[in-house]
């Protein structure tokens, strides 16, 4: 698609076009009966993949125990609940793949495979953030990108692909690409993942632009399953302000509407400003995401980087608070069953570390330099050079800038 790359948008006070929502059918499971039947499938399931890949009870009872402690350690005393169908899988987690799939069989083999090794290899990572363009027709107010933006492109498809295919022989089961803006570069990911072999999910994160409904379809046959779509406050004209376009809403609101269309999973990510972190914008964001049919929110906190740079942006004790509480009361709440899961990243990096640094995920970056993770940015090797083995293990030991790194 031919486009003009806008640098320096600035946003026009204009009266906002109308967005007419429609009410898209829910994806959770709202009957308990029903959630408590595939809550079932999903340990039947886990059951059979340790005994394929442990083949003794003795090896099998000190995997299950891991894991049990493994979710005490995360979760504390809560008790997940909530499950959601897209296309014919369950999901419980937004960066967890769904089941049945072969990405679900291999996120659940390195997860054993770090409590009871059976592989012969040390790979522990599940996820991968690949940025693959610097372009963007965007002006973000958080953008941590901001410096690379629309400068000369480093990564070719075959870059890509071969990043891919690199990172599947680790077993990563979940790849995000992310830009600048992604769907720029549509035709490369068509073809990049049609081409993948089985074992790994694949998301776009998008801010709506240039996701037409031709283009979700393409992307659903492709192979991708998921998209996560940055909307950053339920007032169009807001959002279309902190991310510096007329459009924005629109888009991200079309985005959402042909995701579900084609059967992608729909995640919407938030930029929980201090402006926005409010009670009142929070339960309205959700249900706005609610009446899309979303399947999970996304919670980030602004972290100091990029277009940040310099800025005092930091959440005050009160507003992590009052996301910490938000957090509990979606995914845990029993009023809150048939609304979306949400996924707060901050509140399990406070109580247990961070698991990014190449540990479970790291972050690709436009030139394909590796970092602990999009808001940790600090070289540490690269993805088309070098020996990737020695880069990751630098990341490891570099860690986490703002937390340390999470021991589990």
């Amino acid at each position: 698609m031919e486009t003009t790359l806008i640098t320096d948008l600035t946003y026009v006070d204009v009266p906002p076009v109308p967005v007419a929502l429609p009410s898209l059918s829910p994806t959770m499971l709202t009957s308990r009966l029903k959630r408590g039947l595939v809550a079932g499938l999903f340990k039947l399931a886990e059951a059979r993949l340790l005994f394929r890949f442990l083949r003794t009870p003795a090896r099998v009872k000190r995997a299950i125990k891991g894991v049990e402690e493994l979710k005490r350690t995360y979760y504390g005393d809560l008790k997940v609940q909530k499950i959601a169908r897209v296309a014919g899988r369950y999901y419980r987690e937004y960066q967890t793949p769904g089941w049945p799939s072969a990405a679900y069989d291999a996120y659940v083999a390195t997860t054993v495979n770090r409590l009871v090794p059976f592989r012969g290899d040390a790979e522990t990572l599940n996820l991968v953030f690949l940025a693959i363009t610097k372009k963007c027709p965007l002006a973000c107010d958080h953008c941590f990108e901001w410096d690379a933006l629309n400068q000369k492109e480093t990564l070719t498809r075959e870059h890509i692909r071969d990043m891919v295919a690199e990172f599947q022989a680790r077993h990563v089961s979940q790849i995000f690409f992310s830009g600048g803006e992604p769907m720029l570069r549509v035709n490369d990911l068509v073809a990049v993942v049609a081409a993948a072999r089985p074992g790994t999910d694949f998301w776009v994160i998008t801010s709506g632009f240039n996701f037409t409904r031709e283009n979700a379809g393409r992307l659903r046959r492709a192979g991708f399953m998921g998209v996560t779509i940055s909307l950053d406050h339920h007032e169009p004209a807001r959002h279309n302000a902190f991310r510096g376009s007329p459009q924005a809403y629109q888009n991200a609101m079309q985005a959402a509407i042909y995701a579900h269309e084609v059967g992608l999973v729909v995640n919407l990510s938030l930029c929980a400003t201090r402006e926005f972190t409010t009670e009142a914008n929070l339960l309205a964001y959700a249900r706005l995401a609610r009446q899309l049919g979303v399947t999970f929110i996304q919670i980030l906190e602004p972290r100091a980087v990029g277009h940040y740079a310099g800025r005092a942006v930091d959440l005050s004790p009160a507003q992590i608070a009052l996301l910490e509480d938000f957090y509990v009361q979606l995914n845990f709440g029993p009023d809150y069953l048939d609304w979306p899961m949400v996924q707060y990243y901050g509140y399990h990096q406070r109580r247990i570390g961070c698991s990014g640094a190449a540990d479970r995920f790291l972050y690709v970056d436009t030139d394909g330099d590796l970092h602990a993770c999009p808001f940790c940015q600090k070289k540490a090797g690269s993805a088309l050079c070098g020996s990737l083995d020695d880069s990751l293990q630098a990341i490891k030991t570099g860690g986490c800038h703002a937390f340390a790194q999470a021991g589990m």
